[in-house]
């Protein structure tokens, strides 16, 4: 048996028992005293000095309905539970996009896009995303002018309806956003350069971009890979850098809005910190607002560094580092893989994509796959063969990725516009409908029991948070795809903002 301090003492705390306990077993609470039951040492020095006699065996409370008072419970939790507070903290830090707060870290409605088009800096032009839509159209149209062509070349479902949804989607997205990211390219796919030459390219592809932000041509994110920090061209990267920016304001206007960064190679968290530590140099001398940055995880010490480089980036401030993007072909040629087996679903790269998935889980840091080097080009008659085998083998790819949870990829050429959005169509049209009715009835059962973040059950499947957060992030990007809209919304009892709330929700 123990002690305890029962209802009597309710707001007088006259702290005497506190004085004479010889352990210090006893606490104060909010409006109480409490007595811990493991501290405790039954020896009744308290119960002789209480001026009110609160304080008795606890046998003697259970007898005493005055006497069971959860306060006196919830402050001993609240006492053994303080060492988890720096837990809370830690976590929180760790994964800011898993707290409650987590609008304070990122902007829980942007939508990722599918992909990023890599173009080197000498070919860029202010015309270069409906040059690459016509391009691409062109292609549909001679090498997969109808649904159930598209659907063999690509590898896609063949049943007519959802045949003609994808082509009919493909058609839409090529003539309204054909590209959602564009990334100027100084590193490997533009290669060393002379500076003289080097200088004008960046110069000129960052005045494209603002006239193509002028002309409404512009995706919806841009930007620049610029060389890399290791030794041998750390210096003409940064004045790359330093060239696009000064560039991109050169009439004191701001840059569009959508401009991102992409820093390839690192090796090491510290090359981050660094990087942003003089792009924070450039903003302040231009006059500029944070601009994100993505890393391009492609050698085997990024892999092996991946958490202390995600600790490393949030500690950079919210929003400072926004992606991680594997490096397909750099990171499998580092490991000895042969030119052959280099591709996004090899082991190897698998592996790296899911330890960059882990590391940024519940960040806000989007993780994006790489690129296929198979390219659909038709420079011949006879080519038809080829550009299939590459859209399906593309496609596929995209495909996987989709499965995996990795959403984004890098698209090289412009005929790959065709099959990266007839799989990301493919894909989001693939069990839409049982999504919906899912959600929906999802929805309609924490409403109808007034508990949100409960799991409900809908004829042979239980849905629980996490199902429902899944449920619908596949609904959301089905809406930005263009592939609902809220009639269909309707129809499963559904509204944008209760799929956006569900979609954002942190775990529980």
């Amino acid at each position: 048996m123990v002690y305890i301090i029962t209802a009597a003492c309710l707001d007088v705390m006259d702290r005497s028992c506190v004085d004479e306990c010889p352990v210090d077993c006893v606490y104060e609470g909010r409006r109480k005293l409490y007595i811990h039951p493991e501290e405790c040492i039954d020896c009744g020095a308290c119960a002789r000095v209480c001026p009110v006699d609160a304080i008795s065996w606890d046998r003697d409370a259970d007898a005493d309905p005055t006497a069971t008072d959860l306060t006196a419970t919830d402050e001993i939790h609240a006492h053994l539970a303080a060492p988890l507070a720096a837990v809370d903290a830690d976590l929180t830090a760790r994964h800011p996009a898993a707290s409650a707060d987590a609008d304070a870290h990122s902007d829980a409605r942007r939508s990722q896009p599918v992909h990023t088009c890599y173009l080197p800096a000498d070919q860029m032009s202010p015309d270069i995303v409906p040059v690459w839509a016509a391009r691409a159209t062109t292609l549909l149209a001679a090498h997969g002018s109808d649904p159930a062509t598209l659907a063999a070349a690509t590898g896609g479902d063949p049943h007519p309806a959802t045949a003609a949804a994808v082509h009919a989607h493909v058609t839409r997205v090529l003539a309204t956003e054909p590209i959602q990211d564009l990334r100027v390219d100084l590193e490997d796919g533009y290669g060393p350069r002379p500076d003289a030459v080097e200088d004008a390219d960046t110069e000129r592809a960052a005045a494209a971009l603002r006239a193509a932000s002028a002309a409404g041509t512009l995706p919806a994110r841009y930007g620049l890979r610029p060389k890399s920090l290791d030794p041998t061209v750390r210096a003409r990267g940064l004045r790359s850098l330093d060239l696009f920016l000064s560039a991109l304001v050169a009439d004191a206007a701001p840059p569009p809005p959508g401009l991102v960064l992409t820093l390839p190679k690192v090796g090491d968290p510290r090359q981050l910190t660094v990087f942003v530590a003089v792009l924070t140099e450039l903003e302040r001398r231009l006059g500029l607002a944070p601009i994100g940055v993505e890393v391009q995880v492609e050698t085997p010490a990024a892999v092996l560094a991946l958490p202390e480089l995600v600790t490393a980036g949030l500690a950079l401030g919210p929003g400072r580092l926004v992606g991680l993007h594997v490096g397909t072909y750099d990171y499998s040629a580092s490991l000895g893989i042969g030119a052959a087996d280099q591709a996004s679903d090899h082991p190897a790269v698998e592996h790296a994509t899911t330890m960059m998935q882990l590391a940024a889980a519940g960040t806000g840091i989007e993780v994006a796959d790489g690129s296929s080097n198979l390219l659909p080009k038709d420079e011949q008659p006879s080519d038809e063969r080829t550009v299939h085998r590459a859209w399906r083998r593309h496609a596929g790819l995209v495909r996987r990725a989709w499965h995996r949870g990795l959403y984004q990829g890098w698209d090289l050429h412009p005929g790959q516009l065709v099959s990266r959005h007839a799989a990301v169509g493919g894909c989001l049209l693939a069990g839409l409908d049982a999504a919906l009715a899912r959600l929906g009835a999802y929805v309609s059962g924490i409403e109808g029991a007034g508990i949100e973040g409960a799991g409900t059950v809908s004829g042979a499947i239980a849905d629980e948070p996490a199902t429902g957060r899944a449920l619908a992030g596949h609904v959301r990007r089905a809406l930005d795809a263009g592939l609902l809209d809220d009639a269909g919304l309707a129809a499963a009892g559904l509204h944008r903002t209760v799929v956006d709330r569900l979609a954002t929700a942190s775990p529980s």
